[in-house]
């Protein structure tokens, strides 16, 4: 099975830092992230989205100005072959979230998840939650920004193939994580408790690669410089 690319409407990255998607990936536009997808399918005709899905309040508050409404997203999507997944708006989940839930009804277990940051910090923290629910779950999430690269893992250890030097911060996604090992960096730890209200782990730069990070009880949010490409 390949990998669930996401593309939300928050902060778009460069285009290095998006993965060209195989045949087998799937590719969801979350919302005002259609946009986004129309126009990298200048660069690759394998940008198009399968699927659309959002309750278009991001998409027609962001893009209105620029001519597109309801009826442009119908026709965006019939162009593209695109499935188009219409959500209320008063729900329970964000866009993302939901085509997270999507993905893993099609059976997909690694996601990318790209304009998930920037603006809204509320949305980014939730997208952070997000990463942690996709470990707990037994998949692999990373959400992709301008420069960062975040991923959570779940009583696992993760290798990182990290530019020496470069920075990266690990953090408990919730309670205390027990077990916490982090080993070819600058600071290293070695079986040690890290709890979600004191930051032990920020600030650190891989000194070795790949680094390993890893823990035996609950969940880490690991953020840095590197690429989802970058983690094994």
């Amino acid at each position: 099975m390949g990998i669930c690319m996401i593309f939300g409407a928050g902060e778009r990255v460069t285009a290095d830092r998006v993965m060209i998607p195989a045949a087998d990936d799937l590719v969801i536009a979350a919302d005002g992230g259609l946009v986004w997808l129309s126009e990298l399918t200048d660069i690759a005709a394998t940008f198009r989205p399968a699927l659309f899905i959002g309750d278009f309040d991001s998409f027609l508050d962001r893009e209105e100005e620029r001519g597109f409404n309801r009826d442009s997203v119908a026709k965006l999507c019939e162009t593209f072959g695109t499935e188009l997944i219409p959500l209320p708006v008063v729900k329970d989940d964000t866009d993302t979230g939901a085509a997270v839930a999507e993905g893993r009804k099609r059976g997909y277990q690694t996601f990318q998840i790209y304009g998930g940051t920037g603006g809204r910090w509320d949305h980014t923290i939730a997208n952070c939650q997000l990463l942690a629910n996709i470990a707990r779950n037994g998949g692999r999430g990373f959400l992709v920004g301008a420069g960062l690269c975040a991923v959570a893992i779940h009583e696992e250890t993760v290798r990182i193939c990290g530019k020496p030097g470069t920075g990266f911060s690990v953090f408990s996604a919730g309670g205390t994580v027990e077990g916490v090992t982090i080993r070819g960096a600058k600071y290293e730890l070695n079986g040690s408790p890290l709890s979600d209200d004191y930051a032990l782990g920020v600030s650190n730069s891989f000194s070795a690669s790949p680094a390993e990070i890893g823990c035996k009880k609950g969940t880490l949010l690991i953020v840095g410089e590197f690429l989802p490409n970058d983690c094994e």
